[in-house]
């Protein structure tokens, strides 16, 4: 479950007909249908967002501590925590945001985003420790992109095509789906909500 949480509000599209080509599928995104398709229409654009997201595999990356080792612990932790905490969007050149267990006041983890770099974004504990990378891919923020994200340990998480503000397939760094964000609902495969969020 803390892996949609992670995903920012986390968002992906509208579906085509199963023979429609991949651009037909993200201009049909302006009216959501995933519930009025039936499962060939379904499983044919799950199969295509995987193609996408997979296309150059999404393995566990070596070295990823090494890498962001300046970044292992947030310098900034105290500043950025109590702002989060504020709902504050924006702090010192970097775009902010929190993350709360349900019906709980304090948050249990904030995420950081450069803007003179939207390609990452960098998941920090309470205590200000780095746990999650999400590395972002295409012409964000502009619709669509997608996002791969990583424990800090080089562990993949997940995998996000982002179609939308209100719409984003999720899957597992394996390959299997995990649902199709739209709006508040996380849809299975079979049109079923399986999750609810309060923001998108």
């Amino acid at each position: 479950m803390k892996n949609f949480i992670f995903i920012f509000a986390l968002l992906l599209f509208i579906c085509a007909p199963s023979f429609a080509n991949y651009n037909d599928i993200l201009i049909a995104d302006i009216q959501y249908d995933w519930i009025d398709k039936n499962n060939v229409q379904r499983e044919a654009i799950i199969d295509e967002v995987h193609d996408i997201l997979f296309e150059n595999g999404f393995e566990k990356k070596k070295g990823l501590k090494k890498q962001y080792k300046a970044l292992l612990k947030d310098k900034n932790h105290l500043d950025n925590y109590l702002a989060a905490s504020a709902g504050y969007e924006e702090l010192k050149g970097y775009n902010i945001s929190a993350f709360y267990y349900k019906n709980q006041k304090r948050i249990y983890m904030y995420a950081l985003q450069d803007k003179k770099d939207l390609s990452k974004i960098y998941y920090y504990d309470a205590l200000g420790h780095l746990r999650y990378i999400d590395e972002v891919y295409g012409e964000y923020p502009e619709y669509p992109y997608q996002s791969y994200q990583y424990r800090i340990s080089g562990e993949p998480v997940s995998a996000i095509y982002f179609v939308s503000k209100d719409c984003q397939y999720i899957f597992t760094p394996n390959g299997k789906f995990k649902g199709v964000w739209y709006k508040h609902n996380l849809y299975d495969r079979h049109s079923k909500v399986i999750l609810k969020r309060t923001a998108y």
